[in-house]
């Protein structure tokens, strides 16, 4: 492990973060709210002071970094960003549990989205809103960045899975690349954002809302606090924002083939060919649990892309059966965007391999390859893909276990696993409004290990990874 490069990388990250937080400082400022204001310089002179002595007192590298070095790096950055950015939620608002605190700067930045804290009659202040949804914006464009970037570099998931346009391994360090990709992505979710945010407001949604709601569709989380059972836009809105919630859902996948002016590519990319096609067996899921058309792809809209951000009356998915809720969410968006989830690309891979292997059932002799998005695949791919299945389906069924050993009952530690694993609000519910100290660092853990993809956390364990 390159130490000064991991080291230095990481105070860089967090200088990041205080610039991230001053439209927060502004509002606080702006709305006289001098409790956050002093959360959030606090929040603000720590990391200065810390990063700043980093980068002052560690020597510069003398070897380049691996895409080793940057795992090790997106582990570190994952597990202590929160125990920074929670400082306001401590701070700014009458809660005393620091583990709660923790828990809410990591479900925004994992943009899974659901809140542990309650705030008097549910008036946030309202730069601690806008905290939560820079901590969205954080939280994607590190979980897009790193996907196309340190997991595109380990062929996580098997070749072609990760891959874009955007990242080749530099000769020199491994870190000179991932900017390139950070700043495209950045750009592309910027234009979005306010192309999205310019609808909602241009149909007559106010400002404020309006920019939440954006925020939550591309980066599918919640920003709103009681977003989970926040009434929802009208109609024409609502299908605003499910157009937005398609693109936080799809992220690169659409984002890049738009970019470069190819609309057909992007609607016919297999990705968004079989988000489309899920969303119509799921809507048959809906109509069969007593909903209609309409509520059914609101629904299946919000819980494949794991936002949890109602379209329709959120009181009218409690008719859903459990088994059918949490299905869209174990699927997810596509594995270059936001979204959580097994994702759609696996599903993909899968789907052709089986599909060769059937078509060699009458020709055992024959030579079939399959491939996706233009690259052949193989074997290696197929077992990759199986394995993270048998990890992701193994973290499932542990921490279904830890959370009923902690007095969680059958359902409820569905929902908690599940729905922390998947980064899905809507799965989770209300359910972390109660849970006990141990039960929250538990969740913590299990939204950070859907967001590093499972597998991406395993070298961590071991020591020979960080003696390296």
């Amino acid at each position: 492990m390159n130490y000064a490069s991991v080291v230095r990388v990481l105070a860089f990250l967090f200088l990041v973060v205080v610039i991230a937080a001053v439209p927060s400082v502004f509002m606080s400022i702006a709305a006289g709210e001098s409790s956050q204001t002093f959360a959030f310089g606090a929040m603000i002179l720590s990391i200065i002071v810390v990063s700043s002595s980093v980068l002052l007192l560690t020597p510069k590298p003398k070897r380049k970094a691996r895409p080793s070095d940057a795992l090790g790096t997106v582990i570190l950055w994952w597990f202590l960003t929160p125990l920074v950015t929670g400082m306001p939620f401590i701070l700014g608002v009458e809660n005393t549990s620091v583990i709660s605190a923790i828990h809410e700067a990591t479900a925004c930045l994992t943009t899974t989205g659901q809140s542990i804290i309650a705030v008097h009659n549910n008036e946030w202040p309202i730069s601690l809103v806008v905290w939560r949804g820079m901590l969205h914006l954080l939280g994607g464009l590190a979980t897009i960045t790193t996907a196309a970037s340190v997991l595109a570099a380990l062929n996580l998931g098997g070749p072609g899975i990760h891959r874009t346009v955007l990242f080749t391994v530099p000769e020199t360090s491994f870190f000179d690349a991932v900017p390139r990709v950070a700043r495209m992505v950045t750009l592309l979710m910027v234009v979005s954002l306010l192309a999205l945010f310019s609808a909602l407001v241009f149909m007559g949604v106010p400002a404020e809302r309006a920019l939440g709601d954006a925020v939550s569709a591309l980066t599918t989380g919640l920003v709103h606090p009681q977003g989970i059972m926040r009434a929802p836009l009208d109609t024409g809105p609502s299908i605003i924002l499910g157009f937005g919630l398609l693109f936080g859902a799809m992220g690169l996948a659409l984002w890049l083939p738009l970019r470069d002016g190819k609309p057909i590519k992007a609607i016919t990319d297999p990705e968004v060919t079989l988000f489309a096609g899920l969303l119509v067996v799921f809507i048959a899921f809906a109509v069969a649990s007593d909903l209609n058309v309409t509520e059914g792809l609101s629904w299946a809209l919000s819980a494949l892309s794991t936002s949890g951000l109602s379209l329709s009356d959120p009181a009218d998915y409690n008719r859903i059966p459990l088994p059918v809720l949490v299905l869209p969410a174990l699927i997810g968006g596509s594995a270059l965007s936001a979204a959580g989830g097994v994702k759609i690309a696996r599903f993909i891979v899968l789907a052709r391999r089986a599909g060769q292997e059937f078509r060699q059932l009458g020709y055992r002799r024959s030579i079939l390859g399959f491939r996706f998005r233009d690259r052949e695949l193989n074997e290696r791919s197929v077992i990759g893909v199986w394995v993270y299945l048998i990890g992701y389906i193994l973290a499932i069924f542990l921490t279904m276990a830890a959370f009923s050993f902690m007095g969680q009952d059958f359902i409820a530690s569905i929902r908690l696993s599940i729905g922390s694993l998947t980064n899905s609000a809507a799965v989770l519910g209300n359910h972390p409004m109660d849970l006990p100290d141990t039960a929250q660092a538990l969740t913590i853990f299990t939204m950070i290990l859907g967001r590093l993809e499972v597998l991406a956390l395993i070298p961590a364990l071991s020591i020979s990874f960080w003696r390296g």
